[in-house]
């Protein structure tokens, strides 16, 4: 079940990929130009939130210092990646129209650069369900919205580096599918009952990495930019207060009790059949 559900949110974080077909009508993409640096805001308040539940429950079932270790080791990880891969550079927050060209090679560049992006995704987000459902989906929730953002600015660069809005949209959904190669990674390594710990420390490091050098610079210039501080300060705090108020919606009790009762019958199910054996 639970990875049925896994695959389900991987599946609507690949759909972000196709977010470049709004700024294809002229309405709604003018619409949504107007509030992208508020929806990457408001997915920085979610994460916040996340990191704090990530790294409260890695406590919990690990010793601090593999924490910290693992942790470091999440945000070491997605800085290489940042430094180290063909068009990185390339891969940052725009606001259309373009203000400077972008090439073919700089568009193929940034598609190799986006596989690794989406792998580590699907990375990050198994860890956050199997700790807790409500985790998995912030986690899928605030990588969606930054992904709309980042997807509708590479959406723009492919389209200037001469692909067309059918090719542009296709090669970025297929790129969007190598995240399923983090997501089964992921649960490959998370079989193991240590290897779940370690993972939920890189979990929580690298959605702290996308906030601190992500999320958090592009909306303090989209704010400097339009002078809008408080309004980019309240969709930060929308977000907190939402994964705030649904974990308080759904205890965490809930969802021990409701994970407990799914082990006590799995329990006698094979005690029932160990009987029959007998």
């Amino acid at each position: 079940m639970t990875i049925a559900v896994i695959l389900i949110a991987a599946f609507v974080i690949m759909l972000a990929s196709l977010a470049g077909v709004l700024f294809t009508f002229k309405a709604l993409g003018t619409w949504m130009h107007l509030r992208l640096a508020y929806l990457t805001t408001f997915a920085a308040g979610v994460l916040a939130v996340l990191v704090w539940h990530l790294f409260e429950e890695a406590l919990h079932e690990g010793e601090g210092w593999l924490v910290a270790l693992s942790a470091l080791g999440g945000v070491a990880i997605l800085e290489l990646l940042r430094r180290f891969l063909p068009g990185a550079d390339a891969h940052h927050h725009h606001e259309a129209p373009m203000d400077h060209a972008h090439t073919g090679i700089d568009g193929r560049r940034l598609l190799v650069s986006d596989s690794f992006h989406h792998i580590t995704d699907g990375f990050l987000i198994v860890p956050a369900f199997l700790v807790d459902w409500r985790l998995g989906v912030a986690a899928s929730v605030g990588i969606f919205l930054h992904e709309v953002v980042l997807q509708i600015a590479q959406f723009f660069i492919l389209k200037e580096a001469g692909y067309s809005n059918r090719r542009a949209l296709a090669l970025n959904f297929a790129v969007a599918s190598t995240l399923l190669i983090g997501v089964f990674l992921s649960l490959a390594l998370s079989a193991f009952e240590t290897l779940l710990v370690i993972l939920t420390g890189i979990a929580a490091g690298g959605f702290l990495w996308v906030i601190a050098r992500d999320l958090v610079p592009h909306a303090l210039v989209a704010a400097r930019a339009h002078g809008a501080w408080a309004r980019h300060a309240g969709a930060a705090l929308l977000g907190v207060f939402l994964m705030v108020g649904a974990g308080a919606l759904v205890p965490h009790e809930l969802h021990e009790e409701i994970g407990h009762e799914g082990e006590h019958h799995e329990e006698e199910v094979n005690e029932g059949l160990a009987h029959e054996s007998a």
